[in-house]
Protein backbone atom coordinates (compact mmCIF):
# COMPACT_ATOMS: atom_id res chain seq x y z
CA UNK A 1 0.00 0.00 0.00
CA UNK A 2 1.48 3.60 -0.86
CA UNK A 3 2.38 6.42 1.74
CA UNK A 4 0.70 9.27 2.02
CA UNK A 5 2.58 11.75 1.94
CA UNK A 6 2.30 14.78 4.84
CA UNK A 7 3.39 17.79 6.00
CA UNK A 8 4.94 18.84 9.35
CA UNK A 9 1.24 19.57 10.85
CA UNK A 10 0.52 15.97 9.58
CA UNK A 11 -1.65 17.45 6.67
CA UNK A 12 -1.95 15.02 3.74
CA UNK A 13 -0.95 16.42 0.76
CA UNK A 14 -1.84 16.10 -2.83
CA UNK A 15 -0.40 15.08 -6.04
CA UNK A 16 2.19 17.41 -6.99
CA UNK A 17 2.31 19.09 -3.26
CA UNK A 18 5.19 19.59 -1.41
CA UNK A 19 6.58 20.83 1.71
CA UNK A 20 10.37 22.35 2.12
CA UNK A 21 11.39 22.12 5.47
CA UNK A 22 14.34 24.34 4.70
CA UNK A 23 12.19 27.87 3.97
CA UNK A 24 9.25 26.45 5.36
CA UNK A 25 7.04 26.64 2.05
CA UNK A 26 4.70 24.16 0.20
CA UNK A 27 5.32 23.46 -3.34
CA UNK A 28 3.19 22.83 -6.11
CA UNK A 29 4.38 21.45 -9.73
CA UNK A 30 2.79 21.09 -12.93
CA UNK A 31 3.86 20.89 -16.60
CA UNK A 32 2.24 23.11 -18.77
CA UNK A 33 0.47 22.34 -22.43
CA UNK A 34 4.22 22.73 -23.83
CA UNK A 35 5.78 20.07 -21.54
CA UNK A 36 7.23 23.05 -19.66
CA UNK A 37 7.54 22.49 -15.35
CA UNK A 38 6.49 25.28 -13.68
CA UNK A 39 6.14 25.66 -9.42
CA UNK A 40 3.90 27.56 -7.46
CA UNK A 41 4.92 28.55 -3.94
CA UNK A 42 3.17 29.49 -0.51
CA UNK A 43 3.79 29.47 2.87
CA UNK A 44 0.57 28.66 3.47
CA UNK A 45 -1.33 25.20 2.60
CA UNK A 46 -4.79 26.71 1.93
CA UNK A 47 -3.27 29.49 -0.29
CA UNK A 48 -1.41 27.01 -1.94
CA UNK A 49 -4.51 25.31 -3.10
CA UNK A 50 -6.05 28.77 -3.81
CA UNK A 51 -3.68 29.09 -6.16
CA UNK A 52 -4.20 25.31 -7.65
CA UNK A 53 -7.70 26.01 -8.24
CA UNK A 54 -7.01 29.26 -9.88
CA UNK A 55 -4.68 27.77 -12.17
CA UNK A 56 -7.02 24.92 -12.92
CA UNK A 57 -9.80 27.49 -13.86
CA UNK A 58 -7.02 29.31 -15.92
CA UNK A 59 -6.24 25.88 -17.66
CA UNK A 60 -9.77 24.87 -18.44
CA UNK A 61 -10.63 28.67 -20.03
CA UNK A 62 -7.18 28.12 -22.08
CA UNK A 63 -5.51 30.60 -20.45
CA UNK A 64 -2.08 30.75 -20.31
CA UNK A 65 -1.11 32.00 -16.89
CA UNK A 66 2.78 31.30 -17.29
CA UNK A 67 2.46 33.96 -20.18
CA UNK A 68 0.57 36.37 -18.00
CA UNK A 69 2.22 36.65 -15.26
CA UNK A 70 6.04 36.83 -17.28
CA UNK A 71 4.86 39.06 -20.04
CA UNK A 72 4.51 43.00 -19.51
CA UNK A 73 2.35 45.64 -20.80
CA UNK A 74 5.69 46.66 -23.03
CA UNK A 75 6.26 43.47 -24.73
CA UNK A 76 2.20 43.17 -25.10
CA UNK A 77 2.15 46.92 -26.59
CA UNK A 78 5.39 46.17 -28.69
CA UNK A 79 3.89 42.94 -29.84
CA UNK A 80 0.67 44.70 -30.97
CA UNK A 81 2.09 47.83 -32.62
CA UNK A 82 4.05 44.56 -34.74
CA UNK A 83 1.26 43.28 -35.87
CA UNK A 84 -0.57 46.34 -36.48
CA UNK A 85 -0.71 46.96 -39.74
CA UNK A 86 -3.57 49.76 -41.01
CA UNK A 87 -2.60 52.49 -38.72
CA UNK A 88 -1.25 55.62 -40.89
CA UNK A 89 2.31 56.11 -40.49
CA UNK A 90 1.58 59.44 -38.82
CA UNK A 91 -0.97 57.78 -36.40
CA UNK A 92 1.98 55.35 -35.28
CA UNK A 93 4.31 57.64 -34.79
CA UNK A 94 1.54 59.58 -32.51
CA UNK A 95 0.91 56.35 -30.33
CA UNK A 96 4.94 55.27 -30.56
CA UNK A 97 5.71 58.53 -28.95
CA UNK A 98 2.53 59.27 -26.56
CA UNK A 99 3.31 55.26 -25.29
CA UNK A 100 7.29 55.54 -24.79
CA UNK A 101 7.27 59.02 -23.02
CA UNK A 102 4.03 57.79 -20.31
CA UNK A 103 3.59 54.40 -20.59
CA UNK A 104 6.78 52.58 -20.68
CA UNK A 105 9.48 53.69 -18.30
CA UNK A 106 7.01 53.10 -15.14
CA UNK A 107 3.31 51.25 -16.01
CA UNK A 108 4.82 49.39 -18.99
CA UNK A 109 6.89 47.35 -16.99
CA UNK A 110 4.08 45.49 -15.22
CA UNK A 111 3.19 42.46 -15.86
CA UNK A 112 -0.10 42.26 -17.72
CA UNK A 113 -1.80 39.53 -15.89
CA UNK A 114 -1.68 41.73 -12.65
CA UNK A 115 -2.62 44.41 -13.89
CA UNK A 116 -6.88 45.53 -12.89
CA UNK A 117 -9.13 48.34 -13.90
CA UNK A 118 -8.56 49.77 -10.64
CA UNK A 119 -4.63 50.30 -11.62
CA UNK A 120 -5.84 51.90 -14.92
CA UNK A 121 -8.09 54.37 -13.86
CA UNK A 122 -5.39 55.39 -11.47
CA UNK A 123 -2.85 55.44 -14.17
CA UNK A 124 -5.37 57.48 -16.30
CA UNK A 125 -6.04 59.80 -13.46
CA UNK A 126 -2.74 60.25 -12.09
CA UNK A 127 -1.58 61.83 -15.52
CA UNK A 128 -4.07 64.33 -15.62
CA UNK A 129 -3.68 64.98 -12.22
CA UNK A 130 0.10 65.88 -12.49
CA UNK A 131 -0.54 67.69 -15.01
CA UNK A 132 1.16 65.42 -17.72
CA UNK A 133 -1.89 65.89 -19.83
CA UNK A 134 -5.41 66.70 -20.22
CA UNK A 135 -8.15 64.57 -19.81
CA UNK A 136 -8.77 64.50 -23.54
CA UNK A 137 -5.40 63.46 -24.47
CA UNK A 138 -5.47 60.35 -21.64
CA UNK A 139 -7.79 59.18 -24.62
CA UNK A 140 -4.44 58.65 -26.95
CA UNK A 141 -2.39 56.78 -24.59
CA UNK A 142 -6.26 54.89 -23.84
CA UNK A 143 -6.16 54.47 -27.83
CA UNK A 144 -2.60 52.32 -27.45
CA UNK A 145 -3.49 50.45 -24.34
CA UNK A 146 -7.45 49.38 -24.93
CA UNK A 147 -6.00 47.21 -28.26
CA UNK A 148 -3.30 45.96 -26.25
CA UNK A 149 -5.29 44.53 -23.97
CA UNK A 150 -8.04 43.22 -25.77
CA UNK A 151 -5.09 41.24 -27.95
CA UNK A 152 -4.04 39.69 -24.80
CA UNK A 153 -7.54 38.84 -24.02
CA UNK A 154 -8.18 37.30 -28.09
CA UNK A 155 -4.81 35.22 -27.21
CA UNK A 156 -6.04 34.19 -23.82
CA UNK A 157 -3.14 35.67 -22.08
CA UNK A 158 -5.53 37.74 -19.76
CA UNK A 159 -9.29 36.91 -18.79
CA UNK A 160 -10.81 40.17 -19.23
CA UNK A 161 -9.71 43.43 -20.54
CA UNK A 162 -9.05 46.02 -17.45
CA UNK A 163 -9.17 49.28 -19.64
CA UNK A 164 -13.01 48.17 -20.46
CA UNK A 165 -14.65 51.25 -19.49
CA UNK A 166 -12.35 53.36 -17.96
CA UNK A 167 -11.67 55.77 -20.30
CA UNK A 168 -15.16 56.93 -19.90
CA UNK A 169 -15.34 57.26 -16.33
CA UNK A 170 -11.82 59.17 -16.18
CA UNK A 171 -12.77 61.56 -18.47
CA UNK A 172 -16.12 61.79 -16.48
CA UNK A 173 -14.71 62.68 -13.39
CA UNK A 174 -11.53 64.72 -14.79
CA UNK A 175 -13.58 66.42 -17.31
CA UNK A 176 -15.62 68.15 -14.67
CA UNK A 177 -13.06 70.07 -12.80
CA UNK A 178 -10.14 69.76 -15.62
CA UNK A 179 -10.60 70.78 -18.92
CA UNK A 180 -7.15 70.19 -21.19
CA UNK A 181 -5.14 70.49 -18.01
CA UNK A 182 -6.91 74.01 -16.97
CA UNK A 183 -9.12 74.38 -13.55
CA UNK A 184 -11.87 75.76 -14.30
CA UNK A 185 -13.22 78.67 -11.85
Amino acid sequence: MAKTRKDSKGRVLRKGESYRKKDKRYVFAYTDAQGDRHFIYSSDLLKLREKEKQLQKDTLDGIDTYLAGHATLNETFDRYMEIKTNLRRTTKTNYMYMYNKFVRPGFGTRKIGQIKYSDVKAFYSHLVEAGLMGANTVGTIHCCLHPTFEMAVKDDIIRKNPTHGVFGEVSNDLGKTKVSGMHLP
